[in-house]
């Protein structure tokens, strides 16, 4: 299915991909690599160590942890802005805005967030104070303890709002599809379904709320957690149920997880502990491909990418592993 093209070495997490060009940064420089060819084609020293690359028209925006820069077609600096209190994470939304930190109260520990728009370079609204935001397909969630609200994302106000208590963990915002928004509340094991015009409930369920995958394009909610559960994403009701431990402990991959890449009829995921990446056929239930990294290992934390024809994964050694589906 896939076959090992080439590796990296000593790259940032931040890198994408525009046409068979690779760009990614590795120490103070970025690179512009030719996956077709093997061949180094650009580098240009920078400034910072960004966590996101963003391709955007005829520009780059690279964004770090205090900051974000501007580079033309070279990779030469055009404009670099710094956040006083930090960038809230590292997304371009809507082309032009990111989540910042605005302010933080540290004698409650809660901090303030704000959507900043990176063209005009200023904070067009800010959440209360405990509120984090949360952005999917373009449109801005607030969660707290007391609970979730969505705003719009490009004025801040409020379209409706839940209250629930999560005890002391954020909602977690598992995605958006099909007129609904899926959140997770860890402390309740619960997963709910909200209408995403109207925040009216469509459907809560008892379950695990890690592992979780929406697959937009057949109207599922994947779940795997060892082993492999999906349910329908209008409903909630329970698809498919494949339990058979012994059989993902002998592939070596238990995901525990949710940084799947969709393919066709597969889940491609890694191994929580081991360096093993597999892709899962969802109809026979079995694994049809398998590699292991020996000596590494895949970070949750950290995507696996894809895009045709290539399957990118980043390991907790900073080793950029590309295959090439066959």
């Amino acid at each position: 299915m896939f076959k090992k093209a080439s590796e990296i070495h000593n790259i940032s997490k931040g890198y994408y991909i525009a046409e068979s060009m690779l760009v990614y940064q590795s120490g103070r420089e970025v690179f512009q690599y030719d996956l077709a060819s093997g061949k180094e084609m650009l580098r240009s020293s920078v400034e910072d160590d960004f966590q996101s690359l963003i391709k955007k028209e005829d520009l780059t925006i690279g964004i770090s942890n205090t900051g974000y820069a501007f580079f033309d077609s070279r990779f030469l600096t055009k404009k670099a802005i710094s956040i006083e209190n930090g960038i809230g994470d590292y997304g371009l939304y809507n082309s032009n805005l990111i989540v910042v930190t605005t302010d933080y109260d540290y004698s409650l520990f809660l901090p303030k967030q704000g959507v900043q728009d990176v063209f005009l370079d200023k904070v067009i609204w800010e959440t209360n104070a405990g509120e984090t935001i949360k952005v999917e397909s373009n449109m801005a969630f607030t969660v707290s303890l007391k609970g979730i609200s969505r705003r719009d994302i490009v004025q801040g106000e409020v379209k409706w709002s839940l209250e629930m208590n999560n005890g002391n963990l954020l909602p977690e915002l598992i995605g958006v599809s099909n007129g609904l928004v899926i959140f997770a509340f860890q402390e309740n094991s619960k997963l709910i379904a909200l209408d995403i015009e109207t925040g009216a409930i469509k459907w809560e369920i008892k379950t695990l709320t890690k592992g979780l995958c929406i697959d937009k394009k057949k109207g599922l909610l994947n779940q795997m957690m060892v082993n492999y559960t999906a349910y329908d994403l209008l409903t909630g009701e329970l698809k498919v149920n494949y339990q058979d431990s012994s059989y993902f402990e002998s592939i070596c991959i238990e995901s525990q997880r949710s940084n799947y890449v969709l393919y066709g009829d597969y889940l491609i995921t890694t191994d929580w502990k081991n360096g093993v990446v597999g892709a899962f056929n969802t109809l026979t239930h079995k694994f049809d491909w398998v590699h292991e990294e020996e000596g590494v290992s895949f970070p949750s934390p950290v995507p696996l990418s894809y895009t045709s024809p290539y399957l990118l994964i980043h390991d907790n050694k900073g080793t950029l592993h590309i295959f090439e589906r066959e």
